[in-house]
Protein backbone atom coordinates (compact mmCIF):
# COMPACT_ATOMS: atom_id res chain seq x y z
CA UNK A 1 0.00 0.00 0.00
CA UNK A 2 1.40 3.28 -0.73
CA UNK A 3 2.09 6.36 1.35
CA UNK A 4 -0.76 8.22 -0.62
CA UNK A 5 -3.17 5.37 0.03
CA UNK A 6 -2.65 5.60 3.67
CA UNK A 7 -3.10 9.73 3.60
CA UNK A 8 -6.26 8.74 1.92
CA UNK A 9 -7.48 6.33 4.60
CA UNK A 10 -6.65 8.18 7.36
CA UNK A 11 -8.09 11.33 6.15
CA UNK A 12 -11.39 9.39 5.99
CA UNK A 13 -11.26 7.65 8.96
CA UNK A 14 -10.69 11.83 10.65
CA UNK A 15 -13.73 12.41 8.60
CA UNK A 16 -15.63 9.68 10.12
CA UNK A 17 -14.59 9.72 14.20
CA UNK A 18 -15.27 13.95 13.55
CA UNK A 19 -18.41 13.80 12.49
CA UNK A 20 -20.11 10.71 14.54
CA UNK A 21 -21.34 11.82 17.88
CA UNK A 22 -19.97 10.31 21.33
CA UNK A 23 -18.42 7.04 19.72
CA UNK A 24 -17.78 4.22 22.68
CA UNK A 25 -13.87 5.32 22.21
CA UNK A 26 -14.11 9.07 21.87
CA UNK A 27 -12.44 10.96 24.58
CA UNK A 28 -14.12 14.18 23.74
CA UNK A 29 -17.43 15.02 24.04
CA UNK A 30 -19.54 16.78 21.32
CA UNK A 31 -21.06 19.60 21.48
CA UNK A 32 -24.45 17.77 20.69
CA UNK A 33 -23.90 15.35 23.43
CA UNK A 34 -25.31 17.54 26.26
CA UNK A 35 -27.18 15.68 28.79
CA UNK A 36 -31.08 16.24 27.83
CA UNK A 37 -32.66 14.77 31.21
CA UNK A 38 -33.87 16.79 34.10
CA UNK A 39 -32.91 13.93 37.01
CA UNK A 40 -30.79 11.03 35.01
CA UNK A 41 -27.01 12.40 34.68
CA UNK A 42 -25.01 11.31 31.58
CA UNK A 43 -22.54 13.05 29.67
CA UNK A 44 -19.23 14.84 31.11
CA UNK A 45 -19.13 18.21 30.18
CA UNK A 46 -16.35 18.88 27.73
CA UNK A 47 -13.43 20.02 28.80
CA UNK A 48 -12.93 23.58 29.35
CA UNK A 49 -16.37 24.43 28.52
CA UNK A 50 -18.66 26.07 31.01
CA UNK A 51 -22.87 24.83 31.17
CA UNK A 52 -25.02 27.51 32.85
CA UNK A 53 -28.58 26.38 33.53
CA UNK A 54 -31.99 28.04 34.68
CA UNK A 55 -34.54 24.96 35.47
CA UNK A 56 -38.10 25.66 36.94
CA UNK A 57 -40.77 22.86 38.15
CA UNK A 58 -44.31 23.62 38.20
CA UNK A 59 -45.82 20.83 40.90
CA UNK A 60 -49.04 19.88 41.50
CA UNK A 61 -48.93 18.69 45.43
CA UNK A 62 -50.63 15.52 46.41
CA UNK A 63 -51.74 17.31 49.67
CA UNK A 64 -50.75 20.47 50.01
CA UNK A 65 -50.54 23.87 48.35
CA UNK A 66 -48.75 23.79 44.72
CA UNK A 67 -45.75 25.40 43.76
CA UNK A 68 -42.72 26.15 41.87
CA UNK A 69 -39.50 25.34 42.23
CA UNK A 70 -36.18 26.95 40.87
CA UNK A 71 -32.56 25.53 40.41
CA UNK A 72 -29.65 27.31 38.74
CA UNK A 73 -26.82 25.66 37.92
CA UNK A 74 -23.02 25.56 36.98
CA UNK A 75 -20.84 22.76 35.57
CA UNK A 76 -17.47 23.09 34.09
CA UNK A 77 -15.55 20.55 32.43
CA UNK A 78 -11.99 20.45 34.04
CA UNK A 79 -10.51 17.36 31.80
CA UNK A 80 -13.13 15.51 29.23
CA UNK A 81 -13.85 13.18 31.94
CA UNK A 82 -14.07 14.88 34.89
CA UNK A 83 -16.79 17.30 35.61
CA UNK A 84 -17.72 19.53 38.41
CA UNK A 85 -21.30 21.68 39.63
CA UNK A 86 -22.34 24.02 42.07
CA UNK A 87 -26.38 24.26 42.04
CA UNK A 88 -28.99 26.65 44.28
CA UNK A 89 -32.19 25.77 44.58
CA UNK A 90 -35.39 27.60 46.53
CA UNK A 91 -39.38 27.55 45.66
CA UNK A 92 -42.37 29.30 46.10
CA UNK A 93 -45.37 27.70 47.64
CA UNK A 94 -49.38 28.88 46.66
CA UNK A 95 -50.05 31.03 49.75
CA UNK A 96 -46.53 31.35 51.40
CA UNK A 97 -43.45 33.67 50.61
CA UNK A 98 -40.52 32.49 48.48
CA UNK A 99 -38.22 30.20 50.10
CA UNK A 100 -34.48 29.48 49.84
CA UNK A 101 -33.80 25.46 49.67
CA UNK A 102 -30.09 25.45 49.76
CA UNK A 103 -26.54 24.72 47.75
CA UNK A 104 -25.73 21.35 46.07
CA UNK A 105 -22.04 20.64 45.00
CA UNK A 106 -20.78 18.01 42.94
CA UNK A 107 -18.72 16.19 40.62
CA UNK A 108 -18.51 13.04 38.58
CA UNK A 109 -15.55 11.16 36.53
CA UNK A 110 -15.80 8.51 33.64
CA UNK A 111 -13.65 6.14 34.65
CA UNK A 112 -12.51 4.78 31.79
CA UNK A 113 -11.34 6.81 28.70
CA UNK A 114 -12.69 3.92 25.87
CA UNK A 115 -15.58 2.24 26.97
CA UNK A 116 -16.82 0.12 24.42
CA UNK A 117 -20.00 -0.79 25.01
CA UNK A 118 -21.13 1.46 28.48
CA UNK A 119 -20.16 4.55 29.72
CA UNK A 120 -19.51 4.32 33.46
CA UNK A 121 -19.23 6.97 35.67
CA UNK A 122 -19.05 8.49 38.97
CA UNK A 123 -21.00 10.91 40.73
CA UNK A 124 -20.76 12.41 43.99
CA UNK A 125 -22.84 15.53 45.38
CA UNK A 126 -22.56 17.53 48.69
CA UNK A 127 -26.39 18.41 49.58
CA UNK A 128 -26.58 21.39 52.33
CA UNK A 129 -30.20 22.18 51.76
CA UNK A 130 -32.86 22.50 54.90
CA UNK A 131 -36.28 21.21 55.16
CA UNK A 132 -37.95 23.45 52.98
CA UNK A 133 -36.11 22.37 49.60
CA UNK A 134 -38.83 20.51 47.44
CA UNK A 135 -36.50 20.29 43.66
CA UNK A 136 -36.79 17.24 42.20
CA UNK A 137 -33.33 16.51 41.89
CA UNK A 138 -33.96 12.67 42.68
CA UNK A 139 -36.56 10.67 44.48
CA UNK A 140 -35.22 8.00 46.68
CA UNK A 141 -36.78 6.39 49.94
CA UNK A 142 -40.22 5.77 50.94
CA UNK A 143 -43.52 8.44 51.39
CA UNK A 144 -44.27 11.97 49.98
CA UNK A 145 -41.83 15.09 49.75
CA UNK A 146 -44.24 17.70 50.06
CA UNK A 147 -44.14 20.62 52.86
CA UNK A 148 -46.42 18.95 55.97
CA UNK A 149 -44.78 21.16 58.95
CA UNK A 150 -44.79 24.88 59.23
CA UNK A 151 -42.39 26.85 56.47
CA UNK A 152 -40.89 29.01 59.65
CA UNK A 153 -39.49 25.33 61.42
CA UNK A 154 -38.46 24.12 57.52
CA UNK A 155 -36.45 26.63 56.75
CA UNK A 156 -34.11 26.48 59.82
CA UNK A 157 -34.49 22.60 59.54
CA UNK A 158 -30.97 21.12 58.22
CA UNK A 159 -30.97 18.44 55.54
CA UNK A 160 -27.32 17.45 54.56
CA UNK A 161 -26.84 14.60 52.38
CA UNK A 162 -23.97 13.11 50.47
CA UNK A 163 -25.34 11.40 47.25
CA UNK A 164 -24.04 9.03 45.32
CA UNK A 165 -24.33 7.62 41.62
CA UNK A 166 -23.19 5.05 39.51
CA UNK A 167 -24.25 6.01 36.24
CA UNK A 168 -24.37 3.77 32.76
CA UNK A 169 -24.69 5.18 29.11
CA UNK A 170 -24.93 4.24 25.27
CA UNK A 171 -25.43 6.00 22.36
CA UNK A 172 -26.35 4.18 19.12
CA UNK A 173 -25.64 7.05 16.90
CA UNK A 174 -27.90 9.77 17.96
CA UNK A 175 -29.94 7.62 20.43
CA UNK A 176 -29.20 7.45 23.84
CA UNK A 177 -29.92 4.86 26.77
CA UNK A 178 -28.89 5.72 30.49
CA UNK A 179 -29.29 4.57 34.08
CA UNK A 180 -28.12 5.44 37.60
CA UNK A 181 -28.41 4.17 40.83
CA UNK A 182 -28.84 6.57 43.68
CA UNK A 183 -27.96 6.12 46.73
CA UNK A 184 -28.36 9.12 49.40
CA UNK A 185 -26.88 8.95 52.84
CA UNK A 186 -27.81 11.51 55.22
CA UNK A 187 -25.33 13.54 56.87
CA UNK A 188 -27.54 14.59 60.09
CA UNK A 189 -28.81 11.17 61.49
CA UNK A 190 -27.42 8.83 58.84
CA UNK A 191 -29.12 5.90 57.10
CA UNK A 192 -28.87 5.29 53.14
CA UNK A 193 -31.86 5.78 50.90
CA UNK A 194 -32.32 4.64 47.43
CA UNK A 195 -33.60 5.87 44.22
CA UNK A 196 -32.95 5.47 40.19
CA UNK A 197 -33.61 7.47 37.54
CA UNK A 198 -33.61 6.82 34.12
CA UNK A 199 -33.89 7.91 30.16
CA UNK A 200 -33.92 6.86 26.79
CA UNK A 201 -33.34 10.22 24.10
CA UNK A 202 -32.83 10.73 20.38
CA UNK A 203 -30.67 13.57 20.39
CA UNK A 204 -31.85 16.55 17.10
CA UNK A 205 -30.04 16.21 13.99
CA UNK A 206 -28.93 19.88 14.33
CA UNK A 207 -26.01 19.52 16.57
CA UNK A 208 -25.00 23.19 16.25
CA UNK A 209 -21.07 22.13 15.77
CA UNK A 210 -18.44 24.27 17.30
CA UNK A 211 -16.21 25.56 13.93
CA UNK A 212 -13.02 23.98 15.32
CA UNK A 213 -14.69 20.99 15.97
CA UNK A 214 -16.35 17.69 13.67
CA UNK A 215 -16.58 17.77 9.63
CA UNK A 216 -16.64 21.90 9.80
CA UNK A 217 -13.57 21.71 11.24
CA UNK A 218 -11.75 19.58 9.11
CA UNK A 219 -9.70 21.48 6.20
CA UNK A 220 -11.22 22.29 2.88
CA UNK A 221 -14.76 21.14 4.08
CA UNK A 222 -17.55 23.64 3.94
CA UNK A 223 -19.02 24.70 7.92
CA UNK A 224 -22.53 23.31 8.98
CA UNK A 225 -25.66 25.08 7.73
CA UNK A 226 -28.08 25.86 10.33
CA UNK A 227 -31.60 24.89 9.26
CA UNK A 228 -34.06 27.46 9.91
CA UNK A 229 -34.82 28.38 13.89
CA UNK A 230 -38.84 26.60 13.23
CA UNK A 231 -37.68 23.28 12.22
CA UNK A 232 -37.74 19.47 13.37
CA UNK A 233 -33.86 19.31 12.77
CA UNK A 234 -33.41 21.30 15.84
CA UNK A 235 -35.81 19.40 18.23
CA UNK A 236 -34.65 16.24 20.19
CA UNK A 237 -36.98 13.80 22.16
CA UNK A 238 -37.49 10.89 24.42
CA UNK A 239 -38.25 9.48 27.81
CA UNK A 240 -37.65 10.04 31.56
CA UNK A 241 -38.23 8.04 34.96
CA UNK A 242 -37.64 8.46 38.09
CA UNK A 243 -38.32 6.61 41.54
CA UNK A 244 -37.68 5.17 44.46
CA UNK A 245 -36.22 2.35 45.71
CA UNK A 246 -36.37 1.76 49.99
CA UNK A 247 -33.78 1.80 52.06
CA UNK A 248 -31.18 0.17 53.96
CA UNK A 249 -33.68 -2.00 56.23
CA UNK A 250 -36.12 -2.13 52.78
CA UNK A 251 -34.17 -2.53 49.62
CA UNK A 252 -36.50 -2.67 46.41
CA UNK A 253 -39.86 -1.73 45.41
CA UNK A 254 -43.15 -1.39 47.32
CA UNK A 255 -44.82 0.82 44.89
CA UNK A 256 -47.57 2.21 46.36
CA UNK A 257 -45.49 3.86 49.66
CA UNK A 258 -42.16 5.14 46.87
CA UNK A 259 -42.64 8.01 44.54
CA UNK A 260 -42.42 7.16 40.89
CA UNK A 261 -42.46 9.60 38.10
CA UNK A 262 -42.14 9.24 34.04
CA UNK A 263 -43.04 10.86 31.04
CA UNK A 264 -41.28 12.35 27.63
CA UNK A 265 -38.77 14.93 27.45
CA UNK A 266 -38.38 17.51 24.50
CA UNK A 267 -35.21 19.59 24.04
CA UNK A 268 -34.76 22.21 21.34
CA UNK A 269 -31.17 23.87 19.61
CA UNK A 270 -31.92 27.31 19.66
CA UNK A 271 -28.46 28.22 19.10
CA UNK A 272 -24.90 27.35 19.02
CA UNK A 273 -25.06 28.08 22.58
CA UNK A 274 -28.55 27.63 24.00
CA UNK A 275 -30.68 24.90 24.50
CA UNK A 276 -34.14 24.57 25.82
CA UNK A 277 -36.00 21.31 27.17
CA UNK A 278 -39.39 20.87 29.05
CA UNK A 279 -40.79 17.52 30.44
CA UNK A 280 -44.42 16.80 31.56
CA UNK A 281 -44.11 14.19 34.51
CA UNK A 282 -46.33 12.17 35.91
CA UNK A 283 -46.99 10.26 39.29
CA UNK A 284 -47.51 6.26 39.38
CA UNK A 285 -47.74 6.20 43.00
CA UNK A 286 -50.27 6.69 45.98
CA UNK A 287 -47.26 9.05 47.15
CA UNK A 288 -46.38 10.70 44.33
CA UNK A 289 -47.33 14.34 43.31
CA UNK A 290 -49.76 13.98 40.32
CA UNK A 291 -47.93 16.75 37.63
CA UNK A 292 -44.64 17.96 37.29
CA UNK A 293 -44.41 20.20 34.72
CA UNK A 294 -40.09 21.21 34.21
CA UNK A 295 -38.62 23.77 32.26
CA UNK A 296 -35.47 24.09 31.43
CA UNK A 297 -32.74 26.50 29.29
CA UNK A 298 -28.79 26.12 29.11
CA UNK A 299 -26.20 28.25 27.84
CA UNK A 300 -22.99 26.89 26.89
CA UNK A 301 -19.51 28.96 27.11
CA UNK A 302 -16.46 27.56 25.30
CA UNK A 303 -12.85 28.06 26.29
CA UNK A 304 -13.29 29.41 29.35
CA UNK A 305 -9.68 29.40 30.12
CA UNK A 306 -8.12 28.59 26.78
CA UNK A 307 -9.04 30.73 24.04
Amino acid sequence: MTARSLGLIGMVAAVVVSSTPCLAGQDEASTMAMNPYFSTLNYPTPRDTMMVMALSDFQAARSTNDFFTGMGMVQYGLTSRWTVSVMAEGQKIFGLPATYGGLRAGTSVRLFPHDRLLHFTLYGEYEGLNGAALYKMEVSGFGGEDLNQPLALARSTPARTFEQRAIVYHDWGRVNLTFNFISETSLDGGGNDFGYAWGAFRQPAYTAMEPDQGMAGMAGMPPQNAPPMLSSERLGYGIEMMGALGNAHQFGFDWQHQQQYVGPVFSYTVSKHWTARVQSAFGLSDVSDPFVLRLGIGYSIDHVLHR
